[in-house]
């Protein structure tokens, strides 16, 4: 037994143990070609030969009919195919442009030779069925120019709004309670978005705490196929009950092949809202520009048998918001008159230095026209009762986003029997002082969240035999994510400085007048590490 064969059967052997004590649900981004060669009788045409031909790689496979006409090609890397079909006595028939979609059977039902010398050639434009007849699953991909021109998803503003275009999907608007990869969420079937399963490559990219993806993908040019599974399922999928998003990244061909894009808008053509002008008394149209560029190049390092890709895309959104806080707080005269009516309180004290006009940064400033007078009562009662002023605070603060990704991929042919494919995925986001909220953000306390995310594949597929292949793959995925850290001094600190962070501090008031309180809110700083693993087998 060859190396490679005592390899592959160990791996097998470990694969199908572990099979066996824990069920794994994740698909192929691999496809098939099925059909039924028939002469113009209609009668059965045995042992013909047919041959797939990858249109981007020059990758072949060949099988011969069954005693019954039937062929089918398993494990086809997704694309388009030319498929030929000889046997002695019959012209040479020729489909061209056959297409192959990840866990989707191409049905091609009949195909019937002509009578004639093998040296003469029929040829056939392939076409896509106007219904699916091997299988009863309903899935729809969205590829080539419908994917890369499809408006609302080339700047990087996510891909799952291509799934708003499919039947049986809609937006699920403020219901969605998950992640989502663009267009806020949607929901198949009835079924709410946090339902949908989430994958690259055939492998899990599900985001285990909140639901909706790990990794977001919004590049066009890293993408091959966007692929919606919404009924019908396999018997693969098992995970989630709404719908399975499949996401396969794009790889090298034959011909070098490379992109460059970019997209920029900024707030110059923007008007104030009535809030803007009559609320917050601003001038101008805070500062808002969106930059997002990339690139790709692939092509072949030994032509038919070695193929690499890679990318590169950065989006930056530089923006600045003005944050009010719904509730009043001290202004500074009313921090001077409790300063004056308590000298010494240790209260105080903390209010003038964690409060909102404690921490300088975005010049906090009092919404004088919301400025009210309220009576606190003192340590004793009512004798001791100060006069205080209160009012809303105003903030303005820099809450730029920051996304970067990479994608690299490999693919090799050794043989007509053994093809490798390694891809690597690797993003790092930082959503700056965005979160937590006005009141939060007006009081010195906004949250920004950075992440990393990675996700590593290999895969190799085996030819045991003509009638028997083998794709097993391996992935590790990683997501680690912070709620925490800002531009104010941390003021919320990171996940791993959990013991720094200031107590929230809340203040009750009697009279009617809600005060703002300050501080983290009591979830914060959180955080999460998610390491996935998956070992896959699929053997046909």
């Amino acid at each position: 037994m060859g190396r490679i064969n005592k390899l592959f059967f160990v791996l097998v052997t470990l694969s199908l143990l572990i099979l066996a004590v824990q069920p794994v649900g994740a698909q192929t981004t691999k496809g098939s070609i099925s059909g039924v060669v028939v002469d113009q009788t209609g009668a059965a045409v045995p042992q013909a030969t047919v041959t797939v031909t990858s249109r981007a790689t020059g990758d072949k496979a060949s099988v011969t009919t069954s005693d019954q006409g039937g062929f089918r090609f398993n494990l086809l890397t997704i694309g388009s195919y030319d498929l030929e079909i000889t046997k002695q006595g019959f012209k040479k028939h020729k489909l061209t442009s056959v297409s192959v979609d990840p866990s989707v059977d191409h049905g091609l039902g009949t195909v019937k030779l002509e009578l004639g010398e093998m040296s003469s050639t029929v040829e056939v434009t392939a076409s896509a069925p106007l219904m699916e007849t091997s299988q009863a699953q309903v899935t729809t991909s969205i590829s080539g120019d419908r994917l890369v021109y499809f408006t609302g998803i080339g700047e990087n503003q996510g891909l799952d709004n291509l799934a708003l275009q499919v039947p049986g999907v809609i937006a699920t608007r403020d219901a969605n309670f998950s992640n989502s990869n663009g267009g806020g969420g949607f929901s198949v079937n009835g079924i709410r978005g946090r339902n949908n399963d989430q994958q690259i490559d055939g492998q899990n990219n599900n985001d285990n705490s909140v639901a909706g993806p790990g990794l977001f993908i919004g590049n066009v040019d890293f993408v091959q196929e966007y692929q919606l599974t919404t009924n019908n399922f396999g018997p693969e999928y098992g995970r989630n009950s709404g719908s399975v998003v499949n996401i396969v990244t794009r790889g090298g061909t034959n011909t070098w092949h490379g992109t460059v894009s970019g997209t920029y808008s900024n707030n110059n053509m923007t008007a104030l809202t009535n809030e803007q002008i009559f609320w917050q008394g601003l001038k101008k149209v805070p500062k808002f520009n969106n930059e997002f560029t990339g690139g790709t190049i692939g092509g072949p390092i030994w032509k038919n048998h070695v193929f690499i890709f890679g990318g590169f895309d950065d989006n930056i959104i530089s923006s600045t918001g003005v944050f009010q806080s719904s509730s009043r707080t001290p202004t500074p005269l009313g921090l001077g008159q409790l300063s004056a009516c308590y000298p010494g309180s240790p209260s105080v004290a903390s209010l003038r230095a964690q409060g909102p006009y404690g921490i300088g940064g975005g010049d906090p400033t009092a919404v004088i026209s919301g400025a009210v007078n309220v009576t606190l009562a003192g340590p004793t009662g009512i004798a001791n009762a100060c006069t205080v002023q209160i009012a809303p605070v105003q903030r303005t603060l820099g809450n730029p986003i920051h996304i970067y990704d990479w994608i690299y991929k490999t693919d090799v042919t050794i043989s007509q029997s053994d093809r490798f494919s390694g891809r690597y995925l690797y993003q790092k986001e930082n959503f700056i002082n965005g979160g937590n909220g006005a009141t939060a953000n007006a009081s010195g306390y906004p949250l920004s969240v950075p992440s990393l995310s990675s996700s590593f594949l290999l895969d190799w597929s085996h030819t045991i035999s003509s009638r028997m292949l083998n794709e097993m793959r391996v992935s590790f995925s990683r997501l680690n994510v912070d709620f925490g850290t800002n531009t104010l001094g941390n003021t919320i600190p990171g996940k791993g400085q959990l013991e720094s962070a200031l107590a929230n501090i809340a203040i009750n008031t009697t009279q009617g007048n809600s005060i703002t309180g300050y501080g983290p809110a009591t979830n914060l700083p959180q955080g999460r590490i998610v390491n996935t693993w998956q070992l896959q087998d699929n053997w046909n």
